[in-house]
C-alpha cells in the first residue's frame, strides 16, 4: 500500500497541519499556554462548577497519570489552575482555573472555532456528520485494541453503528 492511500498516514499529515497553525495564531496572539494546555482550559471552563480531577483528564484526553500530573504542574506553575483540597477526601484536589486562565479561554475557542470550519468548509452537514462518526470509528478501533475489535459496518454513519 503506498503511503498516500495509508488513514493512518493522512490521519498525521492532518495532526501536523492543525498544530503548526494552531502554534502560529497562539504565538500571533502572545498565548503562552500550549495547545494541550488549552484544551485542558477549555474543558475545565465547560465544567466550571463541577468538581474536577486529575483522573478526569486523565479519561478526557487519553494521557497516562505522569502525563496528566506533568501537565497540570506546569499549569499551575504558569498560574492557569489551581488544585484546591475538597472536604470528603484529603488526597483528592479538585482542578480550578484561574482568572487569568478563564480570560484566555476566549481566545482559544475563537482559534478552534476557526479550525473546525476551516477543517469542514466545503462539507454538508450530512458529510460533516459522517466524517465525525468514522473518527470516532477509527478512535473506537484504537480503543479495542491491536486488532482492531470493531466488527466493520456496511457505513460509518452513526446510525449504522449501535453500542456506541
Amino acid at each position: 500500500m503506498k503511503r498516500a492511500e495509508m488513514a493512518g498516514y493522512k490521519i498525521r499529515l492532518i495532526h501536523n497541519e492543525i498544530h503548526k497553525r494552531m502554534e502560529t495564531k497562539r504565538l500571533k496572539n502572545k498565548d503562552e499556554a500550549t495547545g494541550m494546555q488549552r484544551w485542558i482550559m477549555g474543558y475545565l471552563m465547560e465544567h466550571d462548577g463541577e468538581e474536577i480531577y486529575q483522573r478526569d483528564i486523565e479519561a478526557e484526553f487519553s494521557v497516562s497519570r505522569a502525563t496528566a500530573s506533568h501537565m497540570l504542574a506546569v499549569m499551575e506553575r504558569k498560574e492557569l489552575v489551581c488544585r484546591l483540597s475538597v472536604a470528603h477526601d484529603a488526597r483528592l484536589k479538585r482542578l480550578v482555573l484561574t482568572e487569568r486562565a478563564k480570560k484566555m479561554v476566549s481566545q482559544a475557542r475563537a482559534d478552534v472555532n476557526e479550525m473546525e470550519e476551516l477543517l469542514t468548509a466545503g462539507m454538508t452537514q450530512e458529510e460533516r456528520a459522517q466524517f465525525l462518526a468514522c473518527l470516532d470509528r477509527v478512535l473506537e478501533n484504537l480503543h479495542n485494541g491491536p486488532d482492531g475489535a470493531v466488527e466493520a459496518k456496511e457505513s460509518c454513519t452513526r446510525e449504522g453503528r449501535k453500542g456506541i
